[in-house]
């Protein structure tokens, strides 16, 4: 039926700035864990993330660092938000939020990578259950 043509089917893909493409990759798929989908280098662009068919994150080498903190927009899901934090602060990385109780319910927890680039991690397994008033 064509009424069902041309709707969005998921998020694909979101982009951030890397100065260092290798210690990028090191940083998103041994310390986060998130496997490599798209190696191109050659183009200075390199994805990760999580098995399809979820979305990606996108790393584009510019060779410059930020020197203050950039929010991402990024929200990534985990099933232990306190072993992740435990297990991140060992390698070093480095939270502007601890986790957190959220009034909206979930637990969330935000962390910078090797460029500034601000990421958020939540546990909220009741998030689509959960009634919200208006």
């Amino acid at each position: 039926m064509e009424e069902n043509k041309g709707r969005i089917t998921r998020l694909w893909l979101t982009m951030i700035r890397v100065s260092d493409m290798e210690k990028a990759i090191r940083f998103y798929s041994e310390i986060l864990g998130l496997s490599v989908a798209l190696d191109a280098r050659g183009f200075n662009h390199v994805e990760v993330g999580p098995e399809e068919p979820l979305a990606k994150i996108g790393l584009h080498a510019t060779g410059r660092k930020l020197k203050r903190k950039r929010r991402t927009g990024i929200v990534l899901d985990t099933d232990d938000i306190h072993a992740l934090y435990q297990r991140l602060l060992k390698n070093g990385v480095r939270f502007t939020l601890k986790p957190t109780r959220m009034p909206w319910g979930g637990i969330a927890a935000d962390f910078l990578d090797p460029d500034n680039n601000e990421i958020e991690v939540v546990q909220d397994p009741k998030h689509y259950e959960r009634q919200y008033p208006l």
